[in-house]
């Protein structure tokens, strides 16, 4: 696939190539998983395009802050939705800016709505489908792609409540672009977006078989402490 043209860097590379010698191989694959592609920028796109299994089994897990732009988030998915044998999307912020040059100027959950349909038009899953099945070497493992967002609660040191830490982030002049791009509409606020997520998630997740293993894949840390 043709790159669309580049667009002002967002970002820095996150993403390095498949092990391997680029030969495919028969026999099982294995599930992997890669995130902040930021594909916009132009020294990211070799990276991507690098990007390839080395089974025809392999199965990619997309965790997050693949672009800013739809035409991007296309181009990155539909390539590797080539070349791997399932592509697992879930966002990260970046997919939700709204920037002023974007020809899609859709917010919130329109626009969420929007790349979940772009995602199924590639055969890419997100987390709005259901959760598929890893054909893994102990038996089938449930891949469940989470979208929650976040409800501020990992604030900076010393402060107790949102308000104080954006404050403290304002007086140190390092503020998160999502204060200005991430719109939540047609919620309030991010966070209230973020509860409504968790709770529906909460309920998919309730429903899962407790007989089939279960792999969360996500954006966003669940707990504060590195994993």
């Amino acid at each position: 696939m043709t790159p669309p043209s580049d667009p002002a860097p967002h970002g820095a590379p996150a993403a390095v190539p498949a092990p391997g010698d680029g030969r495919r191989q028969q026999g099982a694959g294995r599930l992997l998983a890669v995130s902040d592609l930021h594909a916009a920028v132009s020294g990211n796109r070799p990276i991507v395009e690098s990007l390839n299994p080395t089974s025809d089994a392999d199965w990619l897990i997309v965790a997050g802050d693949v672009a800013e732009r739809p035409e991007d988030i296309r181009w990155t998915l539909g390539l590797l939705a080539e070349r791997f044998a399932h592509v697992i999307w879930t966002p990260g912020n970046h997919e939700l800016w709204t920037l002023a040059k974007d020809p899609v100027q859709l917010r919130g959950q329109a626009r969420y709505d929007h790349l979940v349909e772009l995602c199924r038009d590639l055969g890419v899953t997100t987390p709005e489908d259901p959760f598929p099945l890893w054909p893994g070497p102990d038996g089938p493992v449930a891949i469940a792609p989470l979208f929650l967002l976040y409800d501020y609660t990992f604030r900076a040191p010393g402060t107790h409540t949102k308000e104080e830490s954006l404050a403290v982030a304002h007086e140190s002049g390092i503020v998160c672009n999502d204060e200005y791009l991430l719109h939540p509409d047609p919620y309030p606020t991010r966070d209230d977006w973020c509860r409504a997520r968790v709770a529906a998630t909460a309920r998919r997740l309730a429903e899962h078989d407790p007989e089939i293993p279960l792999v969360l894949a996500g954006h966003w840390p669940l707990v504060r402490e590195p994993t």
